[in-house]
């Protein structure tokens, strides 16, 4: 999987070491890092988790160490798994103990975020097979037929599974930059609301200068209440909003 993964991040691997701990620290766009790591088993999953402080401070005593990284990484831990164990994590009514590690190592964000990333061996043995080939996998295996069969049963699609929790788990992957040829089944957030707003006729200018009045005013009741009332009585034209708002960009 290591090798996978590296595929993925591209030239952009920093040298980083700690103990015997298998990592793989790597930058990605706009001072983000990701700090890869492959234990052999539960119990090294959890060695990490308690001694994450002592690796931040190894990060930030490193050559290159850049100010970025104190609030920029993303720890991703990758463990192979049991198939009866990788499905009992996605059964519903109950909570298995490899599930309670997961949110235990999930939940706490002291030093970095961080999250676990579980593949079985044929998910392994497939990446293997495709080291270098994230793009082609992505336009062969997500289609609108596969997604139903992941959706009836994820055991029965294992490549689908392994491939969409790649994008769940890490970061600076995005569907924008493997899109399945000129498909348009997944894409970002913000072309989705854009794509709405264009279709509803709406002034995107307008709701972000209404958002950002209703920021400033969160913490006082009257004002918030007042401004609603003001809001509902007015037109839904560029007259109803301050020139200063109207042209606000964020």
């Amino acid at each position: 999987m290591r090798e996978f993964i590296k595929s993925i991040a591209g030239d952009n691997c920093l040298d980083f070491s700690y103990k015997e701990y298998n990592f793989l620290f790597v930058e990605q766009k706009y001072q983000s890092y990701y700090l890869f790591y492959f234990p052999n088993d539960e119990e090294q999953l959890l060695k990490l988790y308690q001694e994450s402080g002592d690796i931040f401070r190894a990060i930030k005593e490193r050559e290159g160490y850049h100010p970025d990284m104190d609030k920029n990484i993303t720890c991703i831990l990758c463990l192979e798994v049991e198939d009866h164990a990788y499905y009992e994590t996605n059964a519903s009514g109950k909570v298995s103990n490899l599930g309670k590690i997961i949110c235990l190592v999930e939940e706490d964000l002291n030093y970095f975020k961080k999250n676990v990333f579980l593949f079985t061996k044929k998910m392994d043995e497939f990446s293997q097979e495709h080291i270098g080939g994230l793009k082609y996998l992505c336009e062969e295996y997500f289609t609108e037929k596969n997604f139903q069969s992941y959706k009836k049963s994820c055991s029965d699609n294992i490549e689908y599974d392994f491939l969409i929790n790649l994008f769940i788990k890490i970061p600076f992957l995005s569907f924008d930059g493997y899109q399945p040829g000129n498909r348009k089944e997944y894409q970002s957030m913000e072309a989705f609301i854009n794509a709405r707003l264009i279709e509803k006729e709406l002034d995107r200018k307008r709701i972000e200068a209404i958002c950002v009045k209703l920021e400033e005013n969160l913490e006082d009741d009257d004002a918030l209440f007042e401004y609603l009332d003001a809001l509902v009585k007015e037109p839904a034209n560029e007259s109803s909003i301050p020139k200063e708002e109207h042209n606000c960009e964020n």
